[in-house]
C-alpha cells in the first residue's frame, strides 16, 4: 500500500512525492516493493503582526487595523479656543488716558480755608491684540488719590464736585478739598486708580486683579494770607477802601 500526503489550494492539487500508481515515475518511488516514508504537509507561518498604529486590510490573513484618530487641534480655524487667565501685567500696552485736575476758587486758595480739587475722568474701553486674541479692554476709575504739594495726600472714592454743582458757597468742606496751613505756591496732581476688565468678543467682562493707574499734569495753586479789617463801608459801597 502506497500512502500520498496532497494539499490542495484553489486552482490544484499537489502530491507529495512518492510512488503511488505511477510511482516509477516519481522522483521517490518505492524501490523493491517497500513503503515510502509518509510526510506531513508543511505548517504555514503564523500570520504577522503588525504595529497598532499600521493600515493593511489587503491580505485576508492578516487582520485590518486602523490608525487612531487625533485629537482635535483647538488651534485649527473654526475650534474654539479656551479663554486664557489675563494678569495687571498682560495690559501693559493698554492705557487709559490721564485725567484731569481743577482747583476752586480758580488756582488760588486762602491759608487756613478750604481749597477744592476737582478730577475729570471717564469710564474707557480700548480696543486691540491681547495673547492672540482681539478684545476690548475696559478702564473703569476706582479711586483717587490728591497729592496738594504740602507733603500730604488724600484718597478718596469720588473725583469731587465743584461747589456750583452741588449749590455751595466758596470755601465750603468737600470731600475732595483741602485747606493749606501756609501761603505760598503748590503743585497739585490726581492720580486715578482704573479696575480693567477684558472682553475676548463673547461679550463677557472679565475682571483682571489690580489697577492701571494714570496721573493728571500738575496743578499750581497759589494760596494766600487773609487778614481782617474793620472797615466803614463794604467794598461795594468804597472800592477803594481798606482789602478792596
Amino acid at each position: 500500500m502506497t500512502v500520498s500526503a496532497s494539499r490542495t489550494s484553489p486552482g490544484r492539487t499537489e502530491s507529495a512525492p512518492g510512488s503511488g500508481s505511477n510511482g516509477a515515475n516519481g522522483m521517490y518511488g518505492t524501490n523493491g516493493g517497500g513503503s515510502a516514508p509518509v510526510r506531513a504537509a508543511p505548517a504555514p507561518d503564523p500570520p504577522e503582526v503588525l504595529d497598532a498604529t499600521a493600515v493593511d486590510c489587503e491580505s485576508p490573513a492578516i487582520p485590518c487595523t486602523t490608525t487612531p484618530t487625533p485629537a482635535p487641534d483647538t488651534d485649527e480655524p473654526g475650534t474654539a479656543r479656551s479663554i486664557p487667565t489675563v494678569t495687571i501685567t498682560d495690559l501693559a500696552s493698554f492705557r487709559p488716558d490721564t485725567p484731569d485736575l481743577a482747583s476752586e476758587p480758580d488756582r488760588v486758595g486762602i491759608a487756613g480755608l478750604p481749597t477744592n480739587l476737582v478730577a475729570t475722568t471717564r469710564t474707557q474701553t480700548l480696543h486691540g491684540v491681547l495673547l492672540g486674541f482681539t478684545v476690548r479692554v475696559r478702564f473703569t476709575p476706582d479711586h483717587y488719590t490728591f497729592t496738594h504739594g504740602d507733603g500730604t495726600t488724600s484718597t478718596t472714592a469720588t473725583p469731587g464736585e465743584s461747589w456750583q454743582t452741588t449749590g455751595d458757597v466758596q470755601f465750603t468742606p468737600t470731600a475732595t478739598s483741602h485747606a493749606y496751613t501756609d501761603r505760598g505756591r503748590y503743585t497739585a496732581t490726581v492720580t486715578v486708580a482704573y479696575a480693567p476688565a477684558v472682553d475676548f468678543g463673547d461679550g463677557t467682562w472679565r475682571p483682571v486683579t489690580g489697577y492701571i493707574t494714570a496721573t493728571s499734569p500738575g496743578q499750581s495753586i497759589r494760596i494766600y494770607e487773609a487778614h481782617t479789617a474793620l472797615v466803614a463801608h463794604t467794598c461795594t459801597e468804597d472800592p477803594h477802601g481798606q482789602g478792596c
